[in-house]
């Protein structure tokens, strides 16, 4: 089921107005329907919970303020890179390989409490998002970087990720953000993107880390346009 801007409004405790400037900030995830935007129901489940998971002091309303890096999901890519042929025949296994390889070009304190911390995000639920893609990320962050960075990593072979819908999945976005809020609006403007269909053929053909980046920035160019970040 999908959920107005006023119902929105009504389960987040805040004005419709607040909802735009979410909206306008890429803050919270949604999409167009007939010139209306919509929220979908398990989308805000899984964002809500996420928002609170990162501190009991985060506030939902806080989140619309600006924050001071704009958002490039292109840029974060060629930040922390693009990763083929990672192995793993489980969740569990294939995550723990795409964090071995990710800390070689991204600082990653400690993989190991890191893993445990997404293995406890995916027992809450799932965060596979459909076309084999998943993002895997922690409960709660306990450090960040001075940068935000995204990696994909590409699985050998694709493997079960409990999603609902039972689909399989064999590419893997990670998120390594400045900051709590940083981390939010990151997610929520992937999520749009990867509801494009050329993002997702690009991203399908296992392109090289020039073409998935050139995509990448041109459609978030022609999607956000209208909005400030």
């Amino acid at each position: 089921m999908n959920l107005s801007v006023k119902s929105m409004a009504e389960m987040l405790n805040v004005s419709e107005k607040t909802i735009y400037r979410m909206i306008r900030n890429e803050i919270i995830p949604c999409f167009r329907v007939g010139g209306q935007w919509r929220f979908d129901r398990r989308e805000i489940s899984s964002w809500i919970e996420d928002t609170r998971a990162f501190s009991p002091h985060t506030d939902v309303k806080d989140l619309s303020k600006e924050d001071e890096e704009s958002i490039s999901i292109s840029e974060f890519l060629q930040r922390g890179g693009i990763y083929y042929d990672i192995s793993g025949s489980t969740k569990e296994a294939a995550i723990m390989a795409s964090l071995e390889n990710i800390k070689r070009g991204v600082p990653i304190i400690d993989v190991n409490k890191l893993f445990e911390s997404i293995m406890d995000r995916e027992t809450l639920c799932s965060t596979s998002v459909g076309n084999g893609i998943a993002l895997p990320h922690p409960r709660s962050f306990t450090r960040f970087n001075s940068y935000s960075y995204i990696a994909l990593c590409y699985l050998k072979n694709p493997v079960p990720f409990e999603a609902l819908d039972n689909e399989v999945v064999d590419k893997l976005f990670f998120v390594f953000p400045k900051s709590e809020k940083r981390f939010l609006r990151i997610q929520s403007k992937l999520f749009r993107l990867l509801r494009d269909d050329e993002v997702l053929e690009v991203i399908k053909k296992v392109s090289s880390v020039e073409s998935i980046c050139e995509v990448f920035a041109r459609k978030e160019a022609e999607i956000f346009k209208d909005t400030s970040s």
